[in-house]
């Protein structure tokens, strides 16, 4: 199954400046136009654009008090984009996926930082993004760019109070961004421990993004595959960013590493992130055409 690509770097183009997440009020026909792009080039769940839609984050926009009504527009214009591709291709249904970040702030650091905001801060800002993101229609939430396992654990608090609410089951996938070349978090621990802390939550997947390229990813990937026991997802970005803070990962470049994972058997949704384009995510289904994905263990 394939993810969509980058969001921030395709708004960016289009001439959107500041925070990306409030062009969903602003300019919802572009963040439609740009999910489109990449459910034509072959996406199956499409991300809204609702990473830093919570609390904690819009405070630096003075818009925290939008962040619901960020969410819910985010996930209504997916939904919408993923709708009309479904229609016209009913075999190949499209999924939305609501984009949750880690937030501005770490909640394991803040209190070494002399930050007063609390573990329930964290908590409060998720519910009212996943509120958003539910009610506008997203069939999964993702925890995405992770980087503390307490944020982890307060955004699942926080999807599972919505669920209550609701009375269902919220499908999550809980993506995470390493910080060191031993394949830590930022707060310390390793993706074994994250996993044993969150294996019983009702997770559709787990993965990895960000901070690096599909080559350096592999081999921590290769490690994930071998903890866990749901379904791995891996959406890295084109490559390292340059002098100018720009990917020079080469679509085809990008496919080029992505098939290895792929073949490899360790994978089972791919997609891109920081740089990658419809013309990276095009590429990418490509070589997963037929690729069998990595067996969920028993």
């Amino acid at each position: 199954m394939l993810l969509d690509g980058g969001l921030g770097t395709q708004l960016q183009l289009a001439g959107i400046t500041g925070c990306p997440d409030i062009a969903c009020l602003e300019h919802p026909d572009v963040v439609q136009e740009i999910h489109e792009r990449y459910l034509a080039a072959g996406a199956d769940f499409i991300e809204t654009n609702s990473f830093s839609a919570n609390a904690i984050s819009l405070e630096g926009y003075d818009r925290a008090q939008d962040a619901y009504a960020i969410s819910l527009a985010a996930a209504k214009i997916a939904r919408r984009a993923a709708d009309k591709f479904t229609a016209a291709t009913p075999d190949k249904p499209r999924f939305v996926v609501g984009s949750m970040g880690p937030t501005s702030k770490s909640a394991t650091l803040a209190p070494l930082m002399d930050d007063p905001i609390t573990p329930e801060d964290f908590e409060n800002a998720y519910y009212d993004q996943a509120r958003g993101l539910v009610d506008g229609g997203a069939d999964v939430l993702m925890l995405e760019t992770m980087v503390d396992a307490l944020n982890v654990r307060k955004g699942l608090d926080a999807i599972n109070r919505v669920a209550g609410e609701k009375g269902r089951n919220i499908p999550v996938m809980v993506s995470v961004s390493l910080t060191d070349s031993f394949g830590r978090l930022l707060s310390g621990e390793s993706l074994e421990d994250l996993y044993q802390q969150i294996k019983g939550e009702n997770l559709l997947s787990m993965g990895l993004n960000c901070s690096m390229g599909a080559e350096s990813m592999f081999p921590f990937v290769e490690n994930l595959s071998k903890v866990v026991d749901t379904r791995v997802s891996v959406h890295p970005n084109a490559g390292l960013p340059n002098a100018a803070g720009g990917y020079d990962e080469t679509p085809a470049m990008f496919a080029a590493h992505m098939k290895k994972m792929i073949d490899a058997g360790l994978v089972n949704i791919v997609g891109g992130c920081c740089g990658t384009t419809p013309e990276h995510i095009r590429l990418l289904a490509e070589v997963a055409e037929g690729a069998a994905p990595r067996p969920l263990q028993a």
